[in-house]
């Protein structure tokens, strides 16, 4: 980031990719996290996350939290597996207040993380899980 700027609620991937990626319950279950989309040829099993929503709620002054809405997709070769990532990225997720700093120390405070929805599917040869989540990000 450019000198003088700081971090904001459009950052929350990469809080969602420092929680997954530090959990033991996720990255035992799979390759690889991507933001997104996967790589071409991605090996089974992995998840992509997104940010598929944003509410700015200003308050008179001041900003107040922002909502962000994210979505997490599990992908694995059998429908179990692709449930036991989804519980796991549930457990690391739903319900959780975290921090992210980024490499220039700027902070990203998320006051929590609630799973608001979730489908399931099969597409090009995997099975996934689709978890919806609603972050409220305080603006610092």
């Amino acid at each position: 980031m450019a000198a003088g700027h700081r971090i904001s609620s459009l950052s929350a991937g990469l809080l969602v990719y420092d929680i997954l990626s530090n959990d033991s319950g996720v990255t035992e279950r799979v390759n690889k996290i991507f933001p997104v989309v996967s790589e071409e040829g991605a090996q089974l099993p992995y998840i992509c996350y997104r940010r598929s929503s944003a509410e700015i709620m200003p308050v008179k002054g001041s900003c107040g939290p922002d909502s962000i809405g994210m979505e997490v997709v599990c992908y694995a070769a059998t429908y179990a597996e692709s449930i036991a990532i989804a519980e796991a990225v549930r457990s690391a997720l739903d319900g959780i207040s975290a921090e992210y700093e980024d490499d220039d120390g700027d902070a990203l405070v998320a006051r929590s993380s609630l799973l608001t929805d979730a489908e399931e599917s099969w597409d090009a040869g995997a099975y996934f899980q689709l978890l919806s989540f609603q972050v409220r990000i305080n603006n610092v």
